[in-house]
């Protein structure tokens, strides 16, 4: 089994609604700014490497050309998850373009 990259949208649901006390897997940075209250409740953050952004890069000119580009933060953390064979665990179903050109992007839209 694959281990779990956690999207913001999936992070506040386990602690906001959920009231649960931990997030059974690593999140980016930039859950953590877009949500602080995370960085209690999670095992690790994962930092962009500069493979990451060439590849959110790469993703964001092939959706610009289907006229369907995501904004930044998305797109990255779907980078970071591809390369690191993760599976992103995500309630945010704009993250589904990003199979559109790259298939094999696994999303799991449940937590």
């Amino acid at each position: 089994m694959a281990e779990k990259l956690y999207d913001t949208s999936a992070v506040i649901e386990l602690i906001a609604r959920r009231r649960q006390r931990y997030v059974p897997g690593p999140v980016t940075i930039f859950t953590v700014v877009e949500y602080p209250p995370s960085l209690k409740y999670v095992p690790e953050v994962i930092y962009p490497t500069k493979r990451d952004y060439a590849l959110a890069i790469k993703w964001q000119v092939m959706l610009r050309k289907r006229g369907s580009p995501l904004p930044a933060v998305d797109l990255l953390i779907a980078a970071i998850a591809f390369n690191r064979g993760m599976e992103l665990v995500t309630l945010d179903k704009h993250f589904e373009a990003v199979k559109q050109v790259e298939p094999q992007l696994r999303i799991v839209n449940r937590v």
